[in-house]
């Protein structure tokens, strides 16, 4: 426990000379900017973002999570934390050697041949190098940073001091949920930082894209991949983001940019698992067109449940039912205590009217996020995950094809997986009727029996109010602190008193046990 909070004090001083170097007074002033509880005009959004990018690897990845959070974070600087360059400085190959052995041991040079010393691409997780199978087979060999556990710990910690010193000062920040946040980041952070999730998702989109044409998921060798290595068949392919070369080539982008978007598409309304990490650096096109995706350490689930929400919501539009589109907003849980619903009906009667006339080819993806976010701010609602994600990406996926064919719409290409959705839509709703008339059925038993047992049996019912306990935690921490206080006074005050009687071994004992408490005591008064 003592060495970790030396440890958190060093990582604190570390960040704060970080921050001191670009200018910002300390972690705190950094965090009221970053989450716009001030403005300083003199701080450009760029500066805020290229401190995330010196701070390492935890705060980039925090940086990342709050670009999908505009509930949290101030569009203005949403726009800098999405352009967050997730490049970082290659650690030697002594280390990437120290870390194969570890994980292989004698059976290192029996499974490679050789591994180039120079890494072809180093991020926050981890860095990537060229290697050779005995086998003969080219592969990338992916190589996470060592002791990034620890930082990822230790930063996360930190981060929830900080939160804890903002939550005192700042009413906002307590209706924000940024611990939350901080227990998000942490917990996606780890799993992506775990391989050997990493090579499960693998295995999931290779047999989802199995004999599919025009996209690719490159071979995954779960067998000889660990929690720290990762090893992949290696893509010798042109970026999808450099279109002049795609080009040369005589490669078809406006091809290139259907193929992605259908693909992404299948991701999400058939499968119910995609990328949620689809920026130009993870997408590479080979010669005959074909994409290739890659770094499967970011997914997104959507399940059926949360499909039938966005399919109501589709349908809400179309028909101008209000109650359609709301269900939407109460199946992901949105709603806050601050949401004030005359509001909140209005402005959502207005966005359906907008894009109510609207033909699917009409419809600018980017512009349609854009204005979800601004209803979502102004509304006071909850961001779930699983949308912020869906957003990001869909941006992201945007903004590629846009590059690849500027006239290119990507919603145009919804209309078919909109209709096989349909389908299934349907399908589900006539299941829902069959279930509800079943639950209905068996509602007049369930009732007869709660009624029987209410008669019969003594029924407790036990009311947790969460702001109370946490109260009666603070209390009871408070009291211990004076607890040890009072002990130690008593215990010096009786050492004195032992002193002046003559009685020194006795003395001697209670001064050593009042050190002791005093210590204990003044530890838990300036514990974090």
């Amino acid at each position: 426990m003592f060495k970790k909070k030396v440890k958190l004090v060093k990582r604190a001083k570390e960040v704060s000379l970080t921050l001191s170097k670009l200018g910002f007074y300390n972690i705190y002033e950094y965090f009221k900017l970053l989450f716009g509880l001030e403005v300083d005009p003199q701080t450009k959004p760029k500066k805020i973002r290229e401190a995330l990018e010196r701070l390492g690897p935890s705060f980039i990845k925090l940086g990342q999570i709050l670009s999908t959070r505009p509930d949290i974070v101030p569009v203005y600087i949403i726009d800098e934390l999405i352009k967050l360059q997730d490049k970082v400085a290659p650690f030697d190959y002594a280390v990437v050697e120290e870390i194969l052995i570890r994980n292989y041991g004698d059976k290192l040079w029996e499974i490679f041949d050789r591994i180039e010393k120079q890494p072809i691409a180093s991020a926050s997780i981890s860095q990537v190098h060229i290697g050779y199978l005995k086998t003969g087979e080219k592969v990338a060999v992916k190589v996470r940073r060592p002791n990034l556990e620890e930082l990822i710990e230790l930063d996360a910690e930190l981060m929830l001091m900080v939160i804890n010193f903002l939550e005192k000062h700042f009413e906002t920040v307590r209706r924000l949920n940024l611990k939350g946040v901080i227990h998000q980041f942490k917990r996606t952070t780890l799993r992506e930082a775990d391989f050997s999730i990493e090579a499960q998702n693998f295995k999931i989109f290779e047999k989802n894209f199995e004999g599919y044409k025009g996209f690719k998921v490159p071979k995954c060798f779960q067998e000889i991949s660990t929690s720290e290595v990762l090893i992949t068949e290696f893509v010798d392919g042109i970026k999808i983001s450099e279109v002049e070369k795609l080009q040369e080539k005589g490669l078809d982008t406006v091809e290139i940019a259907k193929r992605l978007t259908d693909a992404y598409f299948k991701m999400v309304f058939k499968d119910g698992v995609y990328h949620a990490d689809p920026h130009p650096g993870n997408l590479f096109v080979l010669d005959d067109g074909t994409i290739v995706a890659i770094d499967f350490g970011m997914i997104a689930f959507l399940p059926k449940t949360k499909k039938r929400y966005f399919m109501d919501y589709i349908v809400g539009v179309i028909t101008l039912d209000l109650n359609l589109a709301i269900h939407f907003y109460e199946g992901f849980n949105m709603f806050t205590p601050y949401t004030d619903f005359n509001n909140f009906e209005t402005d959502l009667q207005f966005f359906l009217e907008k894009y109510h006339n609207k033909r699917l080819e009409e419809i600018n993806l980017k512009e349609m996020i854009e204005d979800i976010i601004e209803f979502i701010r102004n509304n006071h609602l909850k961001l779930p995950s699983d949308i912020a994600y869906l957003g990001k990406a869909a941006l992201n996926l945007e903004g590629t094809v846009r590059k690849l064919d500027p006239k290119f719409n990507p919603t145009q290409r919804l209309k078919k997986f909109i209709k096989t959705t349909t389908t299934d839509y349907i399908k589900e709703k006539s299941l829902e009727v069959r279930d509800a008339a079943q639950l209905y059925f068996q509602l007049i038993f369930k009732v007869e029996h709660i009624y029987r047992l209410l008669i019969r049996e003594r029924i407790t019912f036990q009311i947790v109010f969460k702001d109370l306990l946490e109260l009666q935690e603070f209390y009871r921490e408070q009291i211990g602190k004076i607890a040890y206080s009072i002990i130690f006074i008593g215990l010096l005050v009786s050492s004195a008193l032992f002193f002046s009687a003559g009685k020194e071994s006795i003395g001697d004992t209670l001064l050593i046990l009042s050190a002791v408490f005093g210590a204990v005591s003044l530890y838990k008064i300036l514990r974090f």
